[in-house]
């Protein structure tokens, strides 16, 4: 499974970025993310954004789980909360992204 994540916007507009292939990962790291993103509920691609939010990060979640590929775009409001522990788990390993050259 490859998972591609990037979170942009916020009140400092800062982006970072993480991707990762389960087949690179030790075996019980593998089965964490894979487990985050089973639970998560995001199997449909689409974007999905707040109305009222000023200032909230975008999270861009990719999934390429061998089956199907799904692009799911959401904001801190519309994340659903069986979403936030794959975020979180994501968040923690994203880097800043390099600015194009």
């Amino acid at each position: 499974m490859k998972v591609r994540f990037v979170q942009s916007g916020g009140y400092g507009g800062l982006v970072k970025e993480w991707g990762l292939d389960t087949a690179n990962l030790a075996a019980e790291e593998a089965r964490t993310v894979e487990e985050l993103v089973r639970n998560s509920g995001l199997s449909t691609s689409g974007a999905h954004f707040s109305a009222t939010g000023r200032d909230l990060h975008q999270y861009d979640i990719t999934i390429d789980d061998g089956a199907g590929l799904t692009e799911a775009t959401h904001d801190d409001e519309t994340i659903p909360a069986s979403a936030r522990p794959l975020v979180a788990y994501l968040r923690r390993q994203a880097r800043p992204a390099r600015a194009p050259s």
